[in-house]
């Protein structure tokens, strides 16, 4: 018994030593595998604590935008209806922001002394709420034309009150070159004026085109414009929109007396101011080259001192509606 077991065990301790024992009884040895190195140690102080992730750019679209607060909302109606009532808007009440109603809210704007931009927000509506009446600086002749060059607005006034407000442009005080070549500055004339002469429709003058002009002095105008900001940005003329200057021509007329004041860039009829001497706009050669002087208003308070030019009162023969020269 122990003899047969010889062999068994012997095959078993080959097997445990990487041998195999072949079907022929022939024991052939394996190589055993060879261990793979052991990887280093590193130090756990030497590892990175967090890999970061890598992740691509965010698109343009993915940026967050600024919010903007919203718009009040208001009753554009019940604004048109409340401003007419305050003579600053004369158009159809249709609920509409359209140029008339934008210039009357920047009319409104300026005499109430808050930002002008023509757009109803929460100033101009607390300012509805309790809106200032705007003062005249003369008391005759009954109809005039006020030109305020501190707040920028024109006042039309009939029979001692006003009629209509409407916001202006004037002169900006910038040097520019005239049609002669000399140096002028962009200054508005202050004083008493009338209307001397004016052209229906568009009129192409030396420094831009003139809608329906109504001049007042040498080839100072009231006029219309495409772009009349809330700040001066005219040559000296009073810019006005275009559908306010349309509504000027059947407003007032030749002869009507222009009461100009304030403001910074300006220059008194007769002085030596540079520019003063030329016309910023275009004078025809039949043109007054100054007002025609005439008794002064009668003094009150609120009337121009006696010094200034006092308005006329001879009537000038209405032109032609195209320039006569």
């Amino acid at each position: 018994m122990r003899s047969a077991l010889l062999p068994v065990a012997a095959a078993l301790a080959l097997s445990l030593a990487g041998c195999t024992v072949h079907g022929s009884g022939v024991v052939t040895a394996q190589r055993a595998a060879t261990p793979a190195p052991a990887a280093p140690t590193v130090p756990s102080s030497d590892l990175p604590s967090a890999v970061p992730e890598v992740t691509d750019p965010p698109s343009p679209s993915s940026s967050p935008s600024p919010t903007l607060p919203p718009a009040p909302t208001y009753d554009v109606k019940a604004v048109q209806q409340q401003l007419t009532g305050l003579h600053y808007y004369v158009s159809a009440i249709d609920g509409e922001r359209g140029p008339a109603f934008h210039s009357a809210v920047m009319a409104f704007q300026k005499v109430q002394g808050i930002g002008a931009d023509g757009i109803v927000g929460k100033g101009t509506l607390a300012a509805l709420k309790a809106p200032r009446t705007p003062a005249l600086r003369a008391s005759s002749p009954a109809d005039r034309i006020e030109v305020d060059l501190t707040k920028q607005v024109l006042y039309v006034v009939k029979a001692g009150a006003i009629a209509r407000i409407l916001p202006i442009s004037s002169g900006n005080g910038s040097t520019y070159l005239q049609k002669n070549g000399r140096q002028a500055k962009a200054l508005s004339p202050v004083g008493w004026y009338r209307i001397e002469r004016r052209i229906l429709g568009a009129h192409k003058a030396d420094l831009g085109t003139l809608y329906d002009p109504q001049y007042f002095y040498r080839g100072w105008a009231i006029h219309g414009s495409n772009s009349v900001p809330a700040y001066p940005a005219s040559h000296g003329c009073i810019r006005v929109t275009r559908a306010d200057a349309t509504y000027l021509l059947t407003a007032v007329g030749i002869g009507t007396s222009v009461y100009v004041y304030g403001g910074r860039y300006t220059f008194t009829a007769g002085s030596s101011a540079p520019g003063t001497d030329n016309p910023t706009g275009d004078t025809p050669v039949d043109a007054p080259a100054s007002p025609t002087p005439a008794a002064s208003p009668s003094a009150s308070p609120s009337s121009p001192p006696s010094s200034s030019p006092s308005p006329a009162t001879s009537a000038s023969p209405t032109p032609a509606p195209s320039p006569t020269a």
